[in-house]
């Protein structure tokens, strides 16, 4: 894709973000944004409140896949090294790869969910949340990380502005109930 053939759909979503009067337009515009851009069939959100060291999930396109809500303890593990603290892309190609990382693989596959691109968010250096998506198998192998970059820091206000909300409900979080990844 060229530059000039790129930046039209961009510049038409960005405006679509920009112009969303509530979260849930919000989250409707950037999924359309991710579709167009590099494809899914399940698209979540999930903010990174790191001094908690938890997730959670803001937006999905399958609540039957990914429940909306609720807390998630981030581990050491491999993606949480790599996309929540380094702030590095994860692609998953296929069914090893996803289950390498997601403790609900079996479901995700039998779905039809065997690659995963995951774009880290930041704000002010640090990483804020993640936009994740799943689709075919080496869906994501060629996905345009430059590309990627753009797409995160168009969505980085939508992260912020949910930042506020969570940081108060994240006091009455019992850890030790909680799943980690």
């Amino acid at each position: 894709m060229t530059t000039t053939l790129a930046i039209g759909p961009l510049a038409m979503h960005a405006r679509a973000l920009g112009m969303a009067r509530d979260s849930q337009a919000q989250w409707g515009a950037i999924s359309a944004l991710l579709e167009e851009t590099f494809g899914h069939k399940l698209f979540t959100a999930l903010l990174y409140l790191e001094e908690h060291r938890l997730m959670k999930r803001l937006h999905t396109s399958d609540e039957s896949i990914s429940p909306l809500g609720g807390f998630k303890a981030t581990g050491n593990g491999p993606w949480s090294r790599l996309v929540l603290e380094e702030g590095q892309f994860y692609v998953a190609s296929n069914e090893d790869d996803v289950r390498t990382v997601f403790s609900e693989a079996p479901m995700l596959i039998d779905r039809g969910l065997q690659s995963a691109f995951n774009i880290p968010v930041r704000h002010q250096g640090r990483v804020i949340g993640s936009l994740n998506m799943l689709a075919a198998r080496h869906a994501y192998d060629d996905a345009d990380q430059a590309l990627a970059s753009v797409v995160a820091g168009l969505c980085a206000p939508v992260f912020i502005e949910a930042m506020k909300d969570a940081q108060s409900a994240v006091a009455g979080v019992d850890r030790s109930a909680l799943d980690s990844v």
